[in-house]
């Protein structure tokens, strides 16, 4: 799905392992959903992405602190807690997709 959405962000440099690990991970986790459900979670993953590198943390690796971190930004943000609850069981879904295929995520 991330192909053939036309907000999925582009890179000029050469993308790190881990991270391509883990759009790869997200590409295996949305082929199974349609377009509105894929997107919705494609950009929920791309939001813990994008605050996991901000904040120089491996994005593979992160603790149950930091997804409670994270969970804390986005009630700050105002998100609504179904909002919340969707972004906490697609983490979920991504971590149970990576254990099956032998990736370490916390």
């Amino acid at each position: 799905p991330e192909n053939a959405m036309n907000f999925a962000p582009s890179y000029d440099e050469p993308i790190p392992d881990r991270w391509q690990r883990f759009f790869d991970l997200r590409e295996d986790l949305l082929l199974g959903y349609g377009y509105n459900t894929a997107r919705a979670y494609w950009s929920d993953l791309q939001d813990w992405f994008e605050w996991a590198t901000a904040r120089d943390r491996d994005v593979l690796n992160l603790t149950a602190k930091d997804r409670t971190q994270y969970i804390a930004l986005l009630r700050r943000r105002g998100y609504s807690e179904s909002t919340i609850r969707r972004r906490g069981v697609v983490l979920g879904m991504l971590e149970r997709i990576g254990t099956r295929q032998g990736v370490d995520l916390e």
